[in-house]
């Protein structure tokens, strides 16, 4: 490979997409903007029909650079395995349909990392408001926690900081990139986990098979602003606790117990505790789910207390379900994915 190659390589943005093609359309033309040459951007479409062809006329606009692929709903990290398999690009910058990238230097800010070969994946920054500066209170505490792994092996996320760190234990699924190749080696995401735990899974992989010098990096330059105002989507703000809690067991049963099952299984009581702790905060603080009998009759503030009550009385029935069950396989053949279809 010679120096040329080394400082641009080919780079494939990939858009997992669900009933927000309007919102991709947005992303498309800040990627025309972009003084990046070397890209190509793959449309990882899942919406619905109907949604699909009101769209499709913009769609086929496009130039050779821009390819679009309709399937039915694969979930997160299906989808996830799905972008990299329709990729050419040597790596892999993964990008929300909700949000929006800042300036047209997005992608470039990403490839340069690269010409460091020890540089496997790069985070990027997100922001809240446009003029942002810095949202958090205690920047160092900040920083010490930008893309670590707390002790029972959940991921904090702390990416609106403005400083480079080499060496985080994971990278957030908007505004990331990855080299490729790693991805196939790693057998890419494990693809029978939802919600915000799809991520983790193949950093879990990373570190243990990383070679010596190799990391994951988080770089405040390429930036991208969330828009949580948008609808649509996996909606995880609409759903029920049930569900929320049903994600959150899948990857526990199924990520942390096959990657880290000896502290998964001797601490196995203070996951299943804190699992309902973050199922319930994000219940009561975060979500606008209101399909509660118990909602609609006393309002949020109690309504809401009332049912996380009565999940709470029901919780341990799942634990069992999740402890019979057998964890559903996955071979990690990214390559042989489209191969299938």
């Amino acid at each position: 490979m010679n120096s040329k190659e080394m400082k641009s390589p080919m780079i494939s943005v990939v858009i997992r997409s669900y009933n927000r093609l309007n919102h991709v359309l947005e992303i498309v033309q800040v990627c025309c903007t972009q003084t990046y040459e070397n890209f190509e951007v793959v449309i990882l479409d899942q919406s619905s029909d109907n949604h699909f062809k009101e769209y499709s006329p913009e769609l086929n606009k496009l130039d050779s650079r821009f390819r679009v692929v309709h399937r039915e709903p694969l979930g997160g990290t299906g989808a996830r395995n799905y972008g990299v398999a329709y990729s050419k690009g040597e790596i892999i910058l993964f990008m929300d349909d909700d949000d929006i990238p800042i300036g047209n230097n997005w992608i470039a800010d990403h490839a340069r990392n690269y010409n460091d070969p020890n540089c496997i994946g790069v985070s990027g920054r997100h922001i809240r408001d446009i003029n942002e500066i810095v949202r958090y209170p205690d920047i160092e505490k900040a920083y010490r926690r930008c893309l670590t792994v707390s002790a029972l092996i959940r991921g904090r996320v702390f990416t609106g900081i403005n400083k480079v760190k080499v060496g985080v234990d994971w990278l957030h699924g908007n505004n990331s990139s990855m080299r490729r190749e790693t991805i196939i080696n790693l057998g890419g995401w494990y693809p029978h986990v939802k919600s915000d735990h799809e991520e983790h899974s193949l950093y879990f992989k990373f570190h243990k098979k990383k070679k010596s010098g190799q990391y994951l990096k988080f770089d405040p330059a390429p930036v991208v602003l969330r828009r949580f105002d948008i609808a649509g989507g996996a909606e995880r703000r609409t759903i029920s606790m049930r569900l929320l809690l049903d994600h959150r067991l899948r990857f526990c049963h199924w990520v942390i117990g096959e990657e880290y099952p000896i502290r998964f299984y001797i601490f196995y009581p203070f996951f299943m505790i804190y699992s309902f702790q973050i199922a319930a905060l994000h219940m009561i603080n975060g979500s606008s789910f209101i399909d509660s009998i118990w909602i609609k009759k006393l309002g949020l503030k109690w309504g809401k207390r009332i049912y996380v009550a009565q999940e709470l009385l029901l919780f341990p029935l799942m634990i069992i379900k999740y402890l019979i069950i057998k964890r559903p396989t996955w071979d990690g053949d990214i390559k042989a994915l489209i191969k299938k279809d």
